[in-house]
């Protein structure tokens, strides 16, 4: 029996939905997956490892599970970027970045999540985040990046393209990204990108699916409420 792709989801339609503090927010769902019956109890809690964006001690913390490739998973990184330049020099907010590399969409995705992790090794702290915001505006929307293409981006990086392509050869990095996807399907993910909200003091919040900047930014405004507000 051939071996079964880590990556691979069969494709049904889901509709979702957020509830915070009694508000509906309706969310599109960026890749139509499967409703998975997971358990955020089981979200890998968030540590040094991580790609962390803003203060790690904030009120409210967003992890999301993404794919580099995906046009709402692009659209999404924008919203959470401005989210970051807003609330991100307050140290209210912090945003973390990981991989949900759904391939039987973009085949690209799970090489595109372990080419981050070599630029991320190999440059500065930096590096992680613009790699991939230079794939979002090489290739953006509905686009697809070509993995043949690497070699001018993590040069505009400072990072040698032989040293690159020693790590990509390596593998080093297909384990992180597998737990990450793994992690993605335990908590529940059904599609990318997929979110958790940590409200400092109450329970965990999944986002199933892209916001855009306005809806976004009304959903940490009633974390941040929550979260200065004790659990009853």
């Amino acid at each position: 029996m051939p071996e079964r792709n880590p990556y691979l989801l069969p494709v049904v339609i889901v509709v979702a939905g957020l509830i915070i503090g009694g508000a509906l927010y309706t969310v599109r769902i960026s890749q139509i997956a499967p409703l998975i019956e997971g358990d955020i109890a089981l979200l890998r809690p968030v540590n040094t490892s991580d790609h962390l964006v803003g203060n790690p001690t904030a009120s409210v913390t967003v992890v999301t599970y993404s794919d580099i490739d995906c046009a709402y998973c692009k659209s999404f990184q924008e919203s959470m970027e401005q989210i970051i330049t807003d609330y991100g020099p307050s140290g209210d907010v912090a945003w973390v970045y990981r991989h949900f590399p759904l391939i039987e969409l973009h085949p690209s995705a799970a090489a595109h999540a372990e080419a981050a992790e070599c630029v991320a090794s190999l440059g500065n702290t930096q590096a992680f985040f613009r790699f991939i915001d230079a794939i979002h505006q090489a290739a953006p929307g509905v686009n697809q990046f070509d993995t043949k293409k690497y070699a001018p981006i993590v040069t505009g990086l400072g990072v040698a393209p032989a040293d690159f392509q020693a790590c990509m050869e390596s593998t080093k990095f297909e384990k992180r990204v597998a737990d990450d996807f793994d992690n993605a399907l335990a908590i529940g993910a059904n599609g990318a990108p997929y979110s958790i909200l940590l409200i400092k003091g109450h329970d965990p919040v999944p986002v199933s699916g892209s916001l855009p900047y306005t809806s976004l930014k009304k959903v940490i405004e009633t974390a941040l409420q929550k979260a200065a507000t004790p659990k009853p």
